[in-house]
């Protein structure tokens, strides 16, 4: 089952130095860290009222460093969101985000197995209810777009990135407080859709399917009498015709016997002219 409808959880990753732990500084404590401090692993908490809604957000600020990458926890990949970041005048940066977007296309092909194993297990009784978890929401972040005489990635090619993994996209600064609000302003958003998509999808594979006029498949039972009431009908019908051939051959012979029994009954003498017997034959 899913978290509280308000709470979300998002994780926060990239390469090491790209500015993750600042945007989220910012967005916590509206705190602007200079001092590049490697992070392990941290996590925060922190409300937002967004579109009207109060949101509780969980943030985990993970290791950047590729040799803290093997230690992503399980629950990390369990997250509502995921925001990941690169530095505009970091090349390598940018794609270094490909190993973290391969295991979030992982855990979102196990979300689907599980809800669809969840849907077949509960059948019926999942209607109405919020039944596994919806996938999870991505979007690329460009840091420190403050840099712009040290640019390397243009926003087309962050936007060409993001793109192609089906992500959002954002170009941020934690510096100049450019766009962190509205970064995770649009993760949440991005998550109430998921899950509204989500609930939709599993309510339309749990309405049942209905047969609207007559059904083209043939009953088997009856499938099995068909050649009998076939063979039957035939029968009749060419008894029927025999009947009616067999009356029209009788009433034909009636009608020559009456000309025959006419004809003797008729008196020819031998007075009789040949015109006369003529015409009578004729």
């Amino acid at each position: 089952m899913g978290d509280a409808p308000n709470k979300i959880s998002i994780t926060i990753c990239g390469d090491g130095g790209c500015g993750k732990s600042s945007m989220t500084l910012r967005l916590v404590r509206s705190q602007w860290v200079h001092e590049y401090d490697p992070t392990i692993e941290d996590s925060y908490s922190v409300t937002r009222s967004i579109d009207g809604e109060q949101y509780f957000l969980s943030i985990t600020d993970t290791a950047g460093q590729e040799e803290y990458r093997t230690l992503w926890a399980a629950s990390n990949l369990e997250s509502d969101a995921f925001l990941l970041v690169y530095d505009i005048t970091s090349e390598s940066s940018l794609s270094a985000l490909d190993y973290f977007m391969d295991m979030i296309d992982i855990e979102t092909e196990t979300r689907a197995e599980k809800n669809s194993r969840l849907l077949n297990e509960l059948g019926d009784s999942a209607r109405g209810i919020e039944v596994g978890r919806a996938a999870p929401v991505r979007i690329v972040a460009g840091n420190k777009c403050d840099l712009k005489n040290s640019r390397v990635i243009s926003a087309k090619d962050g936007l060409e990135y993001a793109r192609k993994h089906n992500s959002g996209f954002m170009e941020t600064s934690a510096r100049e407080m450019v766009n962190i609000e509205e970064t995770f302003a649009l993760l949440v958003r991005r998550v109430v859709e998921s899950r509204q998509e989500h609930q939709r999808h599993n309510q339309e594979l749990l309405k049942p399917t209905r047969h609207v006029g007559f059904s083209l498949k043939k009953d088997p039972t009856l499938s099995k009498k068909e050649p009998e009431a076939n063979s039957s009908k035939q029968a009749n019908k060419r008894q029927s015709i025999f009947h009616r051939l067999k009356g029209r051959r009788a009433n034909a012979d009636d009608e020559q016997a009456e000309k025959n029994t006419e004809a003797s009954q008729m008196n020819l003498s031998d007075d009789t002219t040949p015109s006369q017997w003529k015409r009578l034959c004729c």
